[in-house]
């Protein structure tokens, strides 16, 4: 299943908690593919910072108005 949930990137879970990113066809045709890689880079900074709290036992597994809880 694929989302863009509105970042404009394909968060593509497979089921093993890995995700692909790739432009979505619905949003990627009106933006550069410079606003693609920083939205990508955004996302990817908003898993990385979920994965720190995890390691902590910190995150409740909520994202609350885009940001981690």
């Amino acid at each position: 299943m694929c989302a863009c949930n509105g970042t404009g990137v394909i968060q593509n879970d497979i089921g093993t908690g890995m995700y692909q990113f790739g432009p979505c066809v619905c949003e990627a045709g009106n933006q550069t593919p410079e606003e693609v890689d920083r939205k990508r880079h955004a996302v990817m900074a908003r898993l990385r910072a979920i994965h720190q709290l995890q390691l902590e036992g910190k995150w409740d597994g909520e994202v609350r108005n885009g940001r981690t809880a």
